[in-house]
């Protein structure tokens, strides 16, 4: 064995590269988590620098995603219920099942984030990490964590402590990337959510034994999208087939020219666009339909009790 090779965060054993010409992204032979030498965690960066403004623009998207996430934990919520989410951001998830739940409480590392949470939304948000912050035991019923258990350097740490947070028979929400996922195999190396910011990535088999090791047993599993009704439709369909066949580059800036160069009025172009993108709404959301229902999406939804 080699002495220098890197071992797996997790299990402490040798890992061997996950992608045949990258050498920075490994797989662990045992526990079968990926996971990316390039990433560390900045603290600097995410408390002060991830972001110092809320996109107006892409609110509206954000709204109709959380939207999805808490039809999905519907059947878990209940008018006693305490709940924390991990990583809340802008606090919009809990802003929507606030209406289901006594108490709702945020963790938000961003100070940016927590302040908006709490000015903007009336939101109880502590500013910090998970590994800085500590709640009572037997706190929470519900705890959720979308897209962050892929950021840290020990995700053992997070779930020992939220198993600890957690009352018995609790409940914990998990989103993560699902580097398994169709999109994600077609993509390979090029896919959109392998960034140095994203530590580990999973597969939900990989998830689901992370989980079993820290007393979770899975309930439901799920793959889905962000904004899953609207993604485009060449993207979905992607998903949907069981091939690939890419496109031409050459072929898209083809028809990117034509566009420009037909199109000289702006008002009128964007008046065309908008009435497209309408038209192609029943479309996308019966795509999006498809790809949710034969799990091809991007993410994996995860809701898992806590077992003792």
């Amino acid at each position: 064995m080699d002495n220098n090779a890197p071992a797996c965060p997790v299990c402490r054993i040798t890992a061997q590269p996950y992608f045949n010409d990258i050498d920075y992204i490994l797989e662990c032979g045992r526990c079968g988590i990926i996971f990316d030498m390039r990433s560390s965690l900045d603290k600097k960066y995410y408390e002060k620098e991830r972001s110092t403004h809320v996109d107006k623009d892409k609110i509206r998207s954000r709204e109709r995603n959380v939207s999805q996430r808490a039809a999905l934990i519907k059947g878990f919520l209940y008018k006693e219920a305490s709940v924390l989410d991990i990583g809340c951001g802008e606090g919009l998830f809990l802003k929507e099942i606030k209406r289901y739940v006594a108490d709702i409480q945020g963790l938000e590392p961003t100070e940016f984030y927590a302040d908006y949470a709490r000015i903007e939304l009336k939101i109880d948000v502590i500013q910090g990490m998970i590994e800085d912050t500590d709640f009572p035991e037997a706190s929470f019923n519900i705890i959720t964590m979308f897209h962050v258990l892929e950021h840290f350097q020990d995700p053992g740490m997070a779930l020992g402590k939220i198993s600890r947070w957690l009352k018995p028979g609790g409940c914990l929400v998990i989103e993560v990337p699902d580097i398994s996922s169709p999109y994600a195999r077609y993509k390979g190396p090029a896919w959109e959510l392998i960034i140095p910011e994203h530590r580990f990535h999973f597969t939900l088999k990989s998830l689901t034994g992370l989980l079993q090791r820290h007393n979770f047993i899975p309930a439901i599993t799920r793959n889905r999208d962000f904004d899953q009704y609207r993604v485009g439709i060449g993207e979905s369909m992607r998903k949907l087939l069981p091939f690939s066949a890419k496109i031409k580059k050459s072929e898209k800036v083809i028809r990117q020219t034509k566009i420009k160069k037909n199109s000289p009025h702006k008002e009128g172009k964007q008046y065309v666009k908008n009435i497209r993108r309408s038209a192609q709404l029943p479309l996308k959301a019966f795509l999006g339909w498809l790809v949710y229902k034969f799990r091809r999406g991007d993410y994996l939804f995860v809701v898992a009790k806590k077992t003792r």
